[in-house]
């Protein structure tokens, strides 16, 4: 139990998780009333959530409607901005990529083997 929780703190697992989040976003219609959600405010029945109107903003920003995207949402463009420094900043800090990244500079080829 240990091992899977030193796991879920490595930063390249919540750079892969905010990316899983993102590419959701990418493949919803936010055009739709009804989708699911994770969200618990709408799982008991609240219907206004600041944080539903923020993914369903960003989603209007993957299909290019900026205009909804801000009605939806004021922050919705500075939201994503934001995630995308964040997933940056974790695989900068991973050490696969500072491995990867290294031995890139240091002229070694990579061998994948299977």
């Amino acid at each position: 139990m240990k091992k899977l929780f030193n796991k879920l703190q490595r930063p390249e697992t919540e750079a892969v998780l905010w990316i899983i989040g993102l590419v959701y976003l990418l493949f919803i219609n936010p055009y739709e009333t009804q989708h699911f959600s994770f969200c618990a405010f709408k799982l008991v029945g609240i219907d206004h959530c600041p944080g539903c109107g923020l993914g369903r903003s960003i989603s209007f920003i993957y299909h290019g409607d900026i205009l909804n995207s801000f009605r939806t949402h004021p922050l919705g463009l500075f939201a994503l901005f934001i995630i995308g420094y964040r997933i940056i900043s974790l695989l900068l800090k991973s050490q696969y990529i500072k491995s990867l990244i290294g031995g890139l500079k240091n002229g070694r080829r990579f061998k994948i083997t299977s």
